[in-house]
């Protein structure tokens, strides 16, 4: 993959290409359907393709990007979507907030899976992973002897009723639980007695300790489909820093897990995006290297420790995002201007490089974010394109706002006020 480039290239059709623009109008993440718009992002192609070529080969790992607010972070998470896919890997997306705090797998599983796409599938859903698996075959013997084996005697009633049920009505309460883990023991005693008139034995099934269970039957049936591995992409990771102490040394310990084995899944790679002063302002300020693992071991967690540990380091390891080099800015400019001319069916009547001169002379520091400097070509075409000559056009202050929600708890909210504090 060495020297790979990644241009912009316009939609067949001018709505898709409207659609893109006002994505990128919006500053807003481009839908999974659309190409990845991405420039001068060789070395990052080359990393998530040698980081998929292991997960495939040997086994489960993650992958860090770091980079500022508005520098792309969302876009390259977008491009190894489009590289896993390509190759065939589920992937799936999800961006850590106040309802998917990573501390609790139980709620991080069902909005993953919300948003988990199989290869060329144009919708999310995890069905066609077990719509194959016909009674008495090979796959379903593997599969039930896994879960029997492997798994909590709830998850192996789900899919024993899948596969050897007879009871239709049932089926679609049982993939609603691969996906949400939402259906009740009781219930799933009712249908195992209605379809082999005989008692479910299983343990107390608690979602908080068993979601591990999830995300291990996921990785199975992604290899028992002939599929190469799982991709997870977490987005906004830093916002692991709003959970309490306890909160987020668990957060970390499901890091170190998802970097290893310690879920107990084979073929996963879990790509992560945080900001650049994560470090310094989570994971540095608040002594978290320190205090993370020592408030595990207190509770007698020596596994979590460790994997505390190895997940702390994990995020340290960030890949940063390389600033972007003029000759792949005008590679950016080019594929803008491609992408307004489809959208809107016009020609501007310029080249790429007199595009990014003009976006130079708006925004000329150089620390200003690419999509500030993306929404500026546009804004800039939007003008010349409504009036048709170029526009005089200033920019007096560039600025975005950054809007934070409240902490979870109280301890969080005493962290949050001494992080604001001077030194």
């Amino acid at each position: 993959m060495s020297g790979v480039a990644w241009e912009m290239r316009p939609p067949a059709d001018g709505a898709a290409a409207r659609r893109t623009i006002e994505h990128l109008r919006s500053g807003v993440p481009l839908p999974v359907s659309e190409a990845p718009l991405q420039a001068g992002r060789a070395r990052l192609a080359e990393r998530a393709e040698t980081a998929l070529d292991a997960v495939e080969q040997r086994g489960s790992r993650a992958l860090v990007l770091q980079a500022n607010y508005g520098d792309g972070k969302t876009h390259a998470m977008r491009l190894i979507w489009h590289l896993a896919a390509r190759r065939r890997f589920v992937v799936s997306e999800i961006t850590l907030t106040r309802e998917t705090p990573f501390d609790r797998l139980d709620r991080v599983y069902p909005k993953l899976t919300a948003d988990t796409y199989l290869p060329g599938a144009a919708q999310p859903g995890l069905e066609r992973l077990v719509a194959d698996i016909a009674s008495g075959s090979e796959p379903a013997r593997q599969l039930l002897k896994f879960a029997e084996d492997e798994l909590h005697p709830k998850l192996y009633g789900v899919i024993r009723n899948l596969i050897d049920g007879s009871s239709t009505e049932a089926t679609e309460v049982l993939l609603q639980d691969l996906a949400r883990m939402d259906l009740s023991l009781p219930d799933l005693k009712r249908i195992h007695r209605a379809n082999f008139r005989a008692a479910l034995r299983a343990a107390r099934f608690s979602a908080q300790r068993d979601a591990r269970d999830y995300f291990r039957l996921i990785d199975f049936l992604v290899r028992l489909n002939g599929l190469p591995g799982w991709v997870i992409l977490c987005d906004e990771a830093e916002l692991v820093g709003r959970l309490g102490r306890g909160g987020r040394a668990r957060a970390y310990a499901n890091v170190g897990r998802l970097a290893t084995d310690g879920l107990g899944c084979r073929h996963v790679l879990t790509v992560f995006a945080v900001a650049s002063n994560f470090q310094s302002t989570v994971l540095e300020r608040r002594r978290d290297l320190q205090l993370a693992p020592a408030w595990l071991e207190q509770r007698g967690d020596t596994e979590g420790a460790e994997r505390c540990r190895i997940g702390m380091n994990t995020l340290q390891e960030a890949m940063p995002l390389d600033p972007l080099r003029p000759s792949e800015w005008v590679d950016v400019m080019r594929g803008v201007l491609a992408m307004h001319e489809a959208a809107y069916g016009w020609s501007a009547g310029m080249e790429a490089d007199g595009l990014w001169r003009e976006v130079q002379r708006l925004a000329p520091a150089t620390d200003t974010r690419l999509r500030t400097r993306v929404r500026l070509a546009i804004q800039w075409l939007d003008l010349l394109w409504q009036y048709g000559a170029p526009p005089h056009v200033q920019v007096h202050d560039i600025g975005e706002v950054a809007i934070e929600e409240e902490p979870d708890d109280a301890e969080a909210a005493a962290e949050a006020a001494a992080a604001r504090e001077p030194g």
